[in-house]
């Protein structure tokens, strides 16, 4: 009997991955590990993608409550930010470096183009 020029070639078609190269694709039961019934998971399922977590009031009250927090906080810097500059103009407009009178310290920083500020607090005399 004769060869002929197809019987060198696989007879089932590469897999589509094209990870293990040109080859036959493997049977079914091959590739797949078989769960006997003592092996399979039981109990609980898990969580599916995509859906929410169940309602936490007390994470979400605390949540809210940070937030809050945290907004006050960005507002006060922007205030901060505000004070800052107009006091560095004050010192600016009156030609002063440092500043101290009855507690109240302020220096101008050259290297950060700002202002340090130190307010002394009195001692209580009983």
């Amino acid at each position: 009997m004769a060869k002929k020029p197809e019987d060198h070639l696989p007879t089932k078609a590469p897999r589509k991955s094209g990870k293990r190269g040109i080859g036959p694709k493997p049977d079914e039961e091959d590739g797949k590990e078989l769960l006997s019934d003592a092996n399979k998971r039981r109990g609980k399922t898990g969580r599916l993608p995509g859906l929410e977590d169940p309602a936490i009031e007390e994470l979400e009250d605390t949540a809210r409550d940070y937030a809050n927090l945290r907004d006050d906080r960005m507002h006060l810097t922007t205030k901060e930010v505000e004070a800052k500059e107009t006091l560095l103009g004050l010192m600016k407009k009156h030609k002063k470096e440092t500043y101290n009178h009855d507690g109240i310290e302020v220096k101008i920083t050259h290297e950060k183009e700002s202002v340090k500020v130190r307010i002394k607090k009195e001692k209580d005399e009983d």
